[in-house]
């Protein structure tokens, strides 16, 4: 596995957990909070920007099935 597929395969492990939490939290800063911090460690070439964007983008994507 080139270091390439390596990388996509941690972030790709790190979105799957943001998910989860998206979809346990009562509210989007929960969320976010939490993806932020457990960026730091498991994802720390994401800048927290990206990371928030991600998870306004899974929120929304979740969460609009709900609310139609």
């Amino acid at each position: 596995m080139g270091m390439s597929n390596y990388i996509m395969d941690i972030e790709d492990k790190f979105w799957d957990k943001v998910c989860d939490k998206v979809k346990e939290s009562e509210h989007i800063s929960e969320a976010m909070q939490f993806a932020v911090e457990l960026g730091k460690t498991e994802v720390p070439f994401l800048d927290a920007e990206t990371i928030e964007d991600g998870v306004s983008e899974a929120w929304d994507e979740i969460w609009s099935e709900y609310y139609v």
